[in-house]
């Protein structure tokens, strides 16, 4: 039952990251006017992200 539920936790946590790559991709292509998207953003979010993550894999 344990592994079950971690299995379902990471599988989620990979979703929302294909879901936040994605949106990330579609603000860059788009290119709102006012946006405050930069690299430097982009590159904290992810390793925000990878870092809540890296701990509930291992």
């Amino acid at each position: 039952m344990t592994e079950d539920f971690i299995n379902a936790f990471i599988t989620g946590w990979a979703v929302l990251l294909i879901f936040w790559t994605i949106i990330i991709i579609f603000i860059l292509i788009r290119k709102p006017p006012k946006s405050k998207l930069n690299i430097k953003i982009i590159i904290y979010s992810y390793l925000f992200f990878l870092i809540l993550l890296i701990p509930l894999i291992l």
